[in-house]
């Protein structure tokens, strides 16, 4: 896996009835807050991207970084690279990550989300100290809504 990749998965289990969201790029879960867990999952992930700040030449396949695991290898990568949410496990496990347009296409509970504009991922609305991005919006695109 390339050393600054932007892809990130959040898994939503069960801790004491309460939802609790384990982040590959955190050091510890945490709980979300409210009944809808996939809320908090999207807006998590776009908290990641928006702080990766990774230049556009660096980016890469993480599908076939992770051998296409998500799909099950098909044909070589090819086309232009896609920023990527994936659903899997039922809603249990979610990815954001860039995707060629071979794997996209191939990638079952997949959408294709819009890249903010240049200037709007630079800002985002800071959550209290210990907490998660609570919120993210870019304008004129309400992106996180687009995840």
């Amino acid at each position: 896996m390339a050393l600054f990749a932007r892809g990130w998965t959040v898994t939503i289990s069960n801790s004491a009835g309460r939802p609790v969201l384990m982040c590959s790029a955190c050091p510890k879960s945490f709980v979300a807050v409210g009944a809808d867990g996939a809320v908090h999952v999207r807006r998590h992930l776009a908290g990641h991207f928006v702080e990766s700040g990774l230049p556009a030449y660096l980016h890469t396949c993480q599908c076939r970084e992770r051998g296409c695991v998500w799909h099950g290898r098909q044909g070589p990568c090819s086309g232009p690279l896609r920023l990527l949410l994936i659903r899997a496990d039922r809603g249990l496990t979610w990815h954001l990550a860039d995707a060629c347009a071979a794997c996209a296409a191939a990638i079952p509970c997949a959408a294709t989300v819009p890249e903010p504009p240049q200037d709007a991922a630079g800002r985002q609305v800071r959550a209290p100290a210990g907490e998660a991005i609570a919120d993210l919006t870019c304008e004129p695109v309400e992106w996180v809504e687009a995840l």
